[in-house]
């Protein structure tokens, strides 16, 4: 766990959390939710890089960088209240679980939780979006030097302008960089042994375009097959888990009942996959031929040779 504040600088951290989400109040004791806020910090600072948080946290301290602080916390916020929300359904006591009802309450039924907590996971999924498009557009030096950051100069699909020019992802940066590493995973299994001699040329992005396109539609929806395949549909926004299966609502109950449908998307997907390579082999083939008569080649004889 890195020991970074974003919250609580004049022990008024549960005032700050209601301001930034009003989703906590201001009576409520900080040190309920502060182990929450610790890991969500870690696991955004999985995602933005330890320098990016750091340097928040610091401006945080000294009262700076207003816009970074409020992008770097909000994400940070809305994943703690999320964690905390599924730990507070019920109270641990001496002698066991508890429900507490008193006369103006009751609890919610179970499809409410899983609607609040499809709500609860889509609102940070914005704030990382949120964050993504700040530190892209600020040109933060941290952002830049980290590893997710960089990773993209090994990727073929190089913006996400690029990657949405072939399967469109809402403008979430946070799918597209979570999906980069399937794109390095597949062009490395997929594209370049298929590539053969071309991989140089559209590794370093000096091809002819129509090979380029072709190689990364290849590469992009092969990665997005095998996210489809081997994870869960939560770690996506709603809208895009849906393309996998339309009746899919984010939450378990409805989870075996669409494998047919993830199915039938992914053999679509397969099928786009291979005539994208089926397309990219005959373009490779006819910038290899080049035929050329020899000038000893007599206009009368029934046969010539070419070099």
């Amino acid at each position: 766990m890195i020991m970074t504040d974003l919250f609580n600088r004049n022990r008024d951290g549960s005032k700050e959390l209601e301001d930034l989400t009003g989703q906590w109040y201001a009576s409520s004791p900080f040190r309920l939710i502060e182990t929450e806020i610790r890991f969500a910090t870690d696991e955004v600072a999985r995602l933005v890089s330890q320098e990016v948080v750091k340097e928040a946290a610091e401006a945080y301290d000294e009262d700076e960088k207003p816009e970074l602080v409020a992008a770097v916390r909000l994400p940070v916020a809305c994943l703690a209240l999320m964690r905390y929300a599924k730990l507070s359904g019920v109270s641990h006591e001496s002698t066991g679980r508890k429900v507490k009802i008193d006369d103006n309450e009751r609890s919610p039924y179970e499809w409410q939780i899983d609607r609040d907590d499809r709500a609860m996971r889509e609102r940070y999924f914005r704030a990382l979006d949120a964050l993504y498009t700040y530190l892209e557009t600020s040109g933060n030096e941290n952002w830049k030097a980290s590893a997710k950051r960089t990773m993209t100069g090994e990727s073929i699909v190089r913006n996400i302008q690029e990657f949405e020019a072939v399967y469109p992802v809402d403008g979430s940066y946070y799918v597209y960089y979570l999906l980069q590493a399937l794109v390095i995973e597949r062009q490395r299994a997929v594209i370049g042994p298929f590539a053969g001699d071309k991989w140089a040329s559209i590794a370093d992005g000096s091809a002819d375009e129509r090979v380029l396109s072709l190689a990364r539609r290849a590469a992009i929806l092969s990665a997005v097959i095998v996210a489809g395949t081997r994870w869960s549909l939560e770690v996506f926004p709603i809208e895009i888990a849906r393309r996998f299966s339309p009746t899919y609502q984010g939450n378990k109950s409805n989870r075996v009942a669409t494998m047919d449908e993830i199915d039938w998307y992914v053999g679509n997907l397969k099928s786009e996959v291979k005539d994208a390579l089926t397309d990219l082999s005959a373009l490779i083939s006819e910038e290899k031929v080049d035929p050329k008569l020899l000038p000893v080649n007599d206009r009368r004889n029934k046969f010539f040779t070419t070099e």
